[in-house]
């Protein structure tokens, strides 16, 4: 093609037809111009197309991670649901000592164990993926995933260091430690990576302790210490909600943006 545009232009020359080469020259140029163009849009069209294969995989991965985050926070927000059923319980008895048992106090008393929320954390925004998806909404809430879920881990470490601090110290003060151990492994299982049945690894309750029903339910700073319990896991289940409702939107938005 270059050789037969070379003779055209050697054969006006020769003929001594300048305006007709100088035509010829500026249509050359033109054509050159058009299929650089050309080049280009083709570039940039399979570059969108890559773009576009490579957003439809990210969504389908993020969809993934979030259906798998929505399905533990439903299992945490079970249990703190359960936390507050009988740390609500707990604090009957107080009031209606008459409707309690002593294995009951110490059943409700094991299952009071904080669950923290774990979820899977993409990289987008710090590898700088994040640009390749195109809904400028789902890019921000996906900005503001990391924030909310730092928050409700903060609230969950709360009350995880006053349960370490305060809740078992006072337990182990008053002398139920090993009855309240017997209990907590009722529950603790569903608490482990792999829910199973587990072994409880007390051998029975304590024969050395003669805390009564009615001690147990005439300590003030116990009663206080599953008061504030309540308080603050109602205060992060309440915050679990919220991110429920956060994930099941990203997963509506997800749903509209992935091309099956």
């Amino acid at each position: 093609m270059i050789k037969f545009f070379r003779k055209i232009r050697q054969k006006l020359l020769s003929e001594n037809k300048f305006s007709k080469y100088l035509l010829y020259a500026i249509g050359e140029i033109i054509l050159v111009v058009i299929g650089i163009l050309i080049a280009l849009q083709i570039n940039t069209w399979n570059e969108q197309r890559k773009d576009k294969v490579k957003e439809q995989e990210i969504l389908k991965r993020l969809r993934k991670e979030f259906t798998s985050n929505r399905a533990q926070l439903l299992e945490k927000t079970g249990s703190k649901r359960d936390i507050n059923k009988k740390c609500s319980r707990l604090l009957t008895f107080y009031n209606e000592p008459e409707k309690a048992e002593l294995d009951s106090i110490f059943a409700y008393l094991g299952s009071i164990i904080p669950t923290t929320f774990d979820p899977i954390q993409n990289d987008l925004v710090r590898s700088g993926n994040i640009e390749i998806i195109k809904s400028e909404e789902l890019k921000e809430l996906l900005i503001n995933w990391s924030t909310d879920v730092i928050q409700l881990q903060e609230v969950e470490q709360i009350f995880l260091r006053y349960w370490e601090l305060q809740f078992s110290n006072y337990i182990n003060e008053i002398g139920i430690t090993r009855n309240y151990g017997h209990s907590f492994w009722q529950k603790a299982g569903s608490n482990l990576l792999e829910t199973t049945e587990t072994l409880n690894p007390i051998p029975g309750k304590s024969k050395i302790s003669k805390v009564s029903k009615e001690e147990l339910l005439l300590d003030a700073k116990l009663e206080g210490v599953i008061t504030w319990s309540l308080n603050l896991n109602t205060f992060t289940h309440q915050e679990s909600q919220t991110l429920l409702k956060r994930i099941d939107y990203i997963l509506e938005v997800l749903a509209s943006e992935i091309k099956e």
